[in-house]
């Protein structure tokens, strides 16, 4: 009779195996350490502890392999790191504290400056040593990307922040210098490397571009291109390699004559677009900037024109044709590139579009087919180019939602006549266009300042870091120095000198309050509640922090509660993060907000209010009711006053419960009488 199988015959390597799957947390590696011996055996193998390092800290992992000279104890080195995460948590709180009311204000101090963030880059230097920005990274990295219920959404928005300074700083200004070091052999034509670079410049949320799965895709491509040849041109020398062979990546010139170049060319054409049919798409969809990323366009096969065709270039270069992208010489942002070939016998030429091609009005196309000669385009030139057309449709965008709204050209912010105009104009004009959207187009105005510094770029990026109030005292120095350099008039710097007191009052007080914050550890939630230091240790503009309660007749009228999500005029939702027992705003703000002709007129509650598109409204009483079916709403800007959504509302974070602090009885009376009104009904 056959003995019982047991959990003690399977080898070490088989279970150390399930145990390394991405599914199964550190957390639950010591659990199972727990339930036996011989289990506990297998969770003490240190190559089971590097496998989870490297999934829950890549970043650090990186980084420590590079610079380990002697063999590393990878549990001891898990658990020191995790201890750190309590820290990283309640430092990433002490954000919240500092910075909450900044948005209440346009003169007052802004949003996180860079400064501020920069205390993090040493935060845990001590323990860490040099991995220190690379641990915060994973670590906000899997804050993130985590799907839990009961993560914090404040602790979500201003990790976030961190991430994407520390990002910025570590990973893409290093690979960029990387990049821009190598030889200039090297570096001219090295498009495959500027194609990643790019992906890793316009990703403004947690993501790992998998450079391998680049090289298999486009290894993939070259295979089936030469399957292809050997169909289409039988008597190609290059029908003599086999598929293992075929390896002329590295290599600085083509290895074939010059018709043989131009066969292979038509072959990658070919195949790309006509047999993967690799569709053509300039446009910016709302995820992002998924058309000009090169692992997301080899996945989806759907990209911009350029980009498909560097695709090919790349494909080509692996079978053995040097390549050069050209361009027009008439430098328009939405030429249509070629791609030119130089074969081992001197013969070069373009690659011509088939038939099928021409007739395809998918690509916009601004050079004609009958361009004789073309400029050069390098890796870097390439890479600034990309970037440039990403910023002009963008910038098309945001034009297209103003012009919409029947806002004047005078105030448009992309054009140099703005720069005449004072900057409260430029927050009257900009109040509803969305903030996600402004802040993807100073995403990626601030990468192509990176590859190209131009005035024209910087002035742009200047005066959009004021409409998203992310500037701090040297953005409104060199903003007022560069408005004097356009010889601007005075009367236009009066709002930048204002704020540039305001800012530089306050702007030492706030980040020394931080940096004590960060120095002492943040050693507990309530130490970041309001309620533990009042009177507000920065003060509140004018006087004492405030309070709003609803002890007058007019508030009393105010019918909502802050974290409640209502239903405004048109189906659309939203939720209450402030209100005001009658209008404080100007007439122009309701007439962008579209809150004209009202039954009730001015006197009346306002409240502030996220829209499930992205944008921040100001709205009358009259225009608002509870929703019907609430639900949490997809608005960069909820964890700044929001903990988590719990049905049917949104439950607002120490601060903003601080500020409101009669709200919740509203809240919860509402949500039991509408739960009562709507179980009558059905």
């Amino acid at each position: 009779m056959d003995s019982p199988v047991r959990i003690e015959n399977l080898p070490y390597e088989v279970l150390e195996r399930i145990l390394s799957a991405v599914s199964v947390s550190a957390e639950d590696v010591i659990s199972c350490s727990t339930t036996c011996k011989y289990l506990n055996g297998v969770c003490q193998r240190n190559s089971l502890w590097k496998v989870k390092f490297r999934q829950h800290y890549a970043h650090t992992y990186a980084f420590s392999e590079s610079s380990a000279r002697e063999k590393v104890d990878w549990r001891a080195r898990f658990t020191a790191t995790y201890r750190c995460r309590r820290r990283l948590v309640q430092c990433v709180f002490a954000l919240s504290r500092t910075f909450v009311w900044s948005m209440y204000h346009d003169y007052e101090w802004p949003d996180i400056p860079r400064r501020a963030l920069a205390l993090y880059e040493t935060l845990f230097q001590e323990e860490l040593g040099e991995a220190n920005m690379f641990y915060i990274l994973d670590e906000c990295h899997n804050i993130l990307s985590s799907d839990s219920e009961s993560m914090d959404l404040t602790l979500k928005y201003y990790a976030e922040k961190v991430y994407n300074h520390i990002y910025d700083k570590c990973v893409i200004s290093t690979r960029w210098r990387d990049f821009t070091q190598l030889p200039q052999e090297c570096l001219k034509y090295s498009y495959e490397q500027g194609l990643l670079w790019v992906v890793v410049s316009l990703q403004t949320k947690p993501a790992v571009c998998n450079v391998k799965l680049v090289s298999l895709h486009l290894d993939a491509l070259a295979k089936e291109t030469l399957v292809y040849i050997k169909t289409r041109y039988p008597e190609h020398p290059i029908c003599e390699k086999t598929l293992s062979k075929l390896d002329y990546s590295r290599e600085t010139a083509s290895v074939w004559k010059g018709e043989h170049c131009s066969h292979i060319m038509q072959a990658v054409h070919h195949v790309i677009r006509h047999i993967s049919n690799f569709r053509i798409s300039n446009s910016l969809c709302e995820s992002g900037p998924d058309h000009y990323c090169i692992d997301r366009v080899l996945v989806n096969k759907k990209g911009s024109s350029k980009l498909i065709l560097v695709i090919e270039s790349c494909v080509a270069n692996r079978l053995g044709v040097h390549t050069e992208v050209h361009k027009s010489s008439s430098g328009h942002v939405l030429d249509t590139w070629k791609l030119y070939y130089i074969g081992q016998d001197g013969t070069s030429g373009y690659a011509t579009a088939c038939a099928l091609c021409r007739e395809d009005a998918t690509a916009l196309s601004i050079v004609h087919e009958d361009w004789q000669e073309g400029q050069t385009v390098d890796a870097p030139g390439m890479c600034k180019a990309i970037i440039q057309q990403i910023v002009f449709l963008a910038e098309c965008w945001l034009k297209s939602d103003r012009w919409q709204a029947g806002e004047p050209a005078l105030y448009d912010l992309l054009d140099e006549e703005t720069y005449h105009q004072p900057i409260r104009l430029l927050f009257t004009a900009w109040q509803h266009v969305e903030h996600w959207k402004m802040s993807k187009l100073y995403h990626y105005m601030h990468q192509h300042l990176r590859v190209a510094e131009t005035r024209q770029t910087l002035g742009k990026l200047l005066h959009l870091s004021i409409l998203l109030r992310i500037n701090s005292k040297l953005t409104l120095e060199k903003l007022l120095n560069f408005r004097r350099r356009m010889g601007q008039p005075p009367n236009t710097m009066r709002d930048l000198l204002r704020m540039l007191a305001s800012v530089d009052k306050r702007a030492r007080t706030r980040v020394a309050e931080l940096k004590n914050l960060l120095s002492s550890g943040a050693g507990n939630y309530s130490s970041l509640n309001p309620l533990a230091s009042v009177p507000w240790p920065h003060g509140w503009p004018g006087g004492e922090m405030v309070q709003k309660r609803r002890v007058d007749r007019k508030s009393w009228q105010v019918q909502f509660a802050v974290g409640e999500v209502l239903e405004q005029r048109g189906g659309d939702l939203c939720v209450v993060y402030d209100w005001d027992s009658m209008c404080v705003e100007s007439e122009d703000t309701l007439v962008l907000m579209g809150e004209t002709g009202l039954a009730h007129g001015t006197d009346q509650p306002f409240y502030r209010v996220l829209t499930d598109g992205g944008s921040a409204r100001y709205l009358a009483q009259e225009n608002l009711r509870h929703a019907r079916q609430p639900r949490h709403l997809k608005n960069p800007l909820i964890g700044r006053y929001f903990t988590a959504f719990i049905y049917p509302f949104y439950i607002p974070n120490p601060q903003k419960a601080y500020e409101y602090p009669e709200d919740p009885n509203i809240r919860e009376q509402n949500a039991l009488s509408l739960k009562l009104k709507f179980a009558a009904n059905e």
